[in-house]
């Protein structure tokens, strides 16, 4: 991988999470299929990111 792209795993992954957390409490109150996708889709990039398979 290019050398920007090890530098910005950390901040991607810090600011995912709150995110994630944030599209989490969204779902709950409004629940629609497209938020469902959406939560599904940061939560799978999160576990990319954190496992190192991204």
């Amino acid at each position: 991988m290019q050398e920007w792209w090890w530098r910005m795993r950390p901040t991607i992954r810090a600011i995912l999470f709150p995110l994630i957390c944030l599209q989490f409490a969204r779902t709950l109150f409004f629940p629609n299929p497209f938020d469902v996708f959406v939560l599904f889709a940061m939560f799978l990039l999160y576990l990319g990111l954190l496992f190192g398979i991204i």
